[in-house]
């Protein structure tokens, strides 16, 4: 295995190990990594369109293979996830469509807004309590927010993988486990969406692309089986590094 295959295999694996144990469709991990620590192995230098190729790739097969592994605790029925799914692949498609209007400094502030709003719902206490009916709310603020969600991620082309935890935990009450897996099957229809419309536009696949999925596969399992056992505390902690990473990287690119 030559040097380039191993540093490609360790960021999906590092980025399908985030999905998992976060929620997360990993590539607010997977790009920068591609576009910057690659390089410095003597790898390819990837366009930021290669980049987000391999990590649509990459966020499909962390999802596919962190909700098989979440699934016999995920609890959701699979035809509310298919719903809801379809519902965020609409407003993704509507999203990106509208995107083209906007200037990139823009997009880059909505990005902020967004971390901003998920670390928000992140600190709240969590609104998971028993005795409390949530049937209600789940009904009626479940598509909308999963609609939102999905229009914020086609806007930015992609990166609102990490608002569903949050919602889900902070405004519709579900345990921690169940966003999780959760989030990740509500993925699955978008990045496949993704993976046909960035394939049929450079009309091939990179071959960069292979090692990234086969480290997500693995690292999605591995990340799925370690959050059972983290408490929710830590699964927040988490994603509240990540988001004041990626906050602090955005804001200072717009400086």
């Amino acid at each position: 295995m030559s040097l380039t295959v191993l540093v490609l295999f360790l960021g999906g694996s590092v980025a399908g190990f985030a999905s998992a144990i976060l929620g997360i469709g990993g590539a607010v991990i997977l790009i920068p990594y591609l576009l910057t620590i690659e390089p410095l192995f003597g790898g390819p230098s990837f366009t930021p369109f290669e980049a987000t190729q391999i990590a649509i790739y990459q966020v499909l097969a962390a999802s596919l293979s962190g909700y098989i592994s979440h699934r016999p605790s995920t609890l959701l029925p699979g035809r509310t996830l298919l719903f809801w799914g379809g519902i965020a692949l609409i407003g993704s498609s509507l999203g990106g469509y509208y995107s083209h209007a906007m200037p990139g400094r823009t997009i880059l502030e909505v990005y902020l807004g967004e971390i901003l709003l998920a670390a928000f719902l992140l600190v709240r206490p969590p609104k998971h309590r028993e005795g409390i009916d949530f049937t209600s709310r789940r009904k009626v603020l479940g598509p909308i927010f999963m609609g939102l969600i999905g229009g914020i991620s086609g806007l930015l082309g992609i990166g609102g993988g990490f608002l569903y935890y949050p919602v889900m935990t902070g405004i519709l009450g579900y345990a921690s486990t169940i966003a999780v897996g959760s989030g990740l099957g509500i993925m699955i229809p978008m990045a496949f969406a993704g993976v046909v419309g960035k394939t049929a536009a450079s009309g091939h696949i990179p071959s960069a692309t292979w090692p990234v999925v086969g480290g997500a596969l693995i690292g999605a399992t591995l990340g799925a089986r370690l959050h059972h056992r983290l408490s929710p505390r830590m699964v927040r902690w988490g994603q509240g590094l990540l988001l004041a990473a990626t906050f602090a990287r955005i804001f200072l690119s717009l400086l």
